[in-house]
């Protein structure tokens, strides 16, 4: 019964979006929905191929995001102002031809980061998790782009043929499409040397994507944490006293910093959980070691830092944490975990170190453990842990 009570709480707060991106991908829905609408109307038919596709991305990001793939919010917020440019030089772009070409140019972007979407959509990953496959995935978001923009040349080629269109002129759209194919190209070399990289990596991104800025109250989260802290730890609940003091010693100590990153690491490897930190062992809140740092934010870049420098930046959108005020000057950090499909490790120096939960335990697997446990996943899940576990070789 009690074990039910923290596996409900962790199944619905795993399924939220942050409410930031869930608001960024509403409005986005709506621009896209409103541009269609208006392509619709006003005969912008090639420019359908944009909107459209655009609109029902989103629509699956709000329904599904995590469970079909993770698109980073500023990638979407990319696309957005690439298509929104695109639609705004159309309408000048027989005034000048720089603004001719900048339409051209803009449509490349934009399909391509399309494309890269749909890419992402169709492995069931995301950028943070793909980063050894860079080059297949951006040649086949090149293709997908290059595909599209073949349909609309064809669909505007009959359209104005069938319309009598007078000022159409084949010439014309063979240099809009050559440029689009420059734009794409462009777009794809600047992701090659590191634009997804920063995409991913940009406070803006992990501002947008993290779960911190809780949109329940202060007593709500209490009272949530209170009753997750009565049910005792488990396989997808353990308790830390501190971040990094030792409470034996009262000094600082690189032990308790690994003890909360390997139980992150191990609740990502397996099926998610929650860390709470500020907890004794017993369940009695101890309060998190808040005082040895300045300030609670630096304590939270702290904590931030730890998983970035031991566990990896593209780890984030599986990790959330938040700040809960417990009373009598006492406070906790409630870490969410995820499960991850990609095995992920806690890195000391050159060596890499892989966790799974046990029970109420962060266990260590290697050798003939390791390799039993590999081959009880699935298929898929088999193969996304011996890529990793090879790359963990090869960089060692």
């Amino acid at each position: 019964m009690e074990k039910s009570i923290v596996d409900a709480i962790i199944e619905r707060t795993g399924d939220q979006i942050p409410k930031k991106t869930l608001i960024l991908y509403s409005v986005c829905l709506i621009l896209a929905v409103v541009i269609a609408l208006i392509d619709l109307f006003v005969g912008r038919i090639d420019q359908l191929l944009l909107s459209v596709p655009i609109a029902i991305m989103l629509l699956v990001a709000i329904i599904a995001d995590r469970e079909v793939a993770h698109i980073p919010p500023l990638l979407i917020i990319l696309m957005m102002i690439a298509l929104v440019m695109v639609i705004i030089s159309s309408e000048f772009k027989d005034s000048h031809i720089i603004i001719n070409r900048m339409s051209s140019l803009l449509t490349g972007v934009c399909l391509m980061l399309m494309g890269l979407v749909v890419v992402y959509a169709m492995m069931h990953s995301s950028p943070e998790k793909q980063q050894e496959h860079k080059r297949f995935i951006h040649v086949s978001a090149f293709c997908i782009a290059m595909t599209v923009l073949l349909i609309m040349f064809v669909i505007e080629c009959v359209y104005y043929h069938f319309e009598k269109y007078e000022g159409f002129e084949l010439w014309v759209m063979t240099q809009y499409v050559i440029y689009a194919m420059v734009g794409a190209l462009v777009t794809s070399v600047l992701c090659v040397y590191g634009l997804d990289s920063y995409i991913i990596k940009s406070n803006l991104n992990r501002n947008l994507e993290v779960y911190q800025n809780s949109e329940y109250s202060n007593e709500f989260a209490k009272q949530e944490a209170l009753e997750i802290i009565q049910s005792g730890e488990s396989e997808k609940l353990e308790f830390k006293s501190t971040i990094t003091t030792n409470i034996r010693t009262g000094e600082n100590d690189k032990r308790m910093e690994k003890a909360v990153l390997k139980t992150i690491v191990a609740f990502l490897n397996t099926s998610g959980g929650i860390l709470m930190i500020g907890v004794s062992d017993d369940g009695s809140i101890y309060g998190v070691d808040e005082k040895v740092f300045d300030s609670r934010d630096k304590m939270n870049l702290h904590l931030t830092h730890m998983i970035s420098s031991k566990i990896g930046d593209e780890f984030f959108p599986y990790i959330s944490f938040r700040n809960i005020d417990m009373g009598e000057g006492k406070s906790i950090i409630r870490v969410d975990c995820y499960k991850c499909k990609k095995p992920v490790f806690v890195k000391e120096g050159k060596v890499e170190e892989f966790y799974v939960r046990s029970g109420p335990s962060s266990v260590e697997l290697t050798g003939s453990n390791l390799v039993n446990y590999v081959k009880n996943k699935s298929s898929k899940e088999r193969q996304s842990m011996v890529r990793g576990i090879r790359e963990t070789i090869e960089d060692d």
